[in-house]
């Protein structure tokens, strides 16, 4: 009887593993959209006075600023302007500077972004005093180039 199980399992087992897709696979999609759509993020973080009580390491606090996203997918642009908001912590006021934001960006389905001429990887704090490229390249393998800019910082 264990035998039959065995057998019974090991059939259902490579039947479940099987497809039964085996035609019009031509017909499914490739994106060719190699763009940015929009500005997700753009915040500044800093190290609070506050201490980890599992560490004893200072916290990184991180704060949303306001921002304005102006994106022209014709020539490759994206610039941006940021407000600090009201709720920003006055302490940090004189620390908040280009040189130290973050910056994340929304891609055309199944892009990828690759920073370009030595720019910083999105999503981590860098120095947007300065405009930086990217290349986007879609999934079909088409590839277009960005510039990222902050172009203003109001505090």
């Amino acid at each position: 009887m264990k035998k039959i199980l065995y057998k019974l399992f090991l059939l259902f087992v490579v039947l479940s593993f099987s497809s039964c897709l085996d035609s019009n696979l031509d017909e499914l999609l490739v994106y060719e959209e190699a763009d940015i759509t929009s500005v997700s993020a753009v915040q500044y973080r800093y190290l609070s006075d506050k201490k980890s009580p599992a560490s004893g390491e200072f916290i990184v606090e991180e704060v949303n600023l306001q921002y304005t996203g102006d994106i022209d997918a014709d020539h490759g642009t994206v610039k941006i302007e940021v407000e600090k908001p009201s709720t920003f912590p006055a302490a940090q006021v004189n620390n908040l500077s280009k040189s130290n934001l973050v910056v994340v960006v929304t891609l055309s389905t199944a892009a990828r972004l690759t920073p370009a001429e030595g720019s910083p990887i999105l999503g981590v704090p860098a120095d947007w005093s300065k405009a930086h490229k990217y290349i986007v390249t879609s999934a079909s393998g088409k590839k277009k180039e960005w510039t990222i800019e902050v172009v203003s910082l109001t505090k």
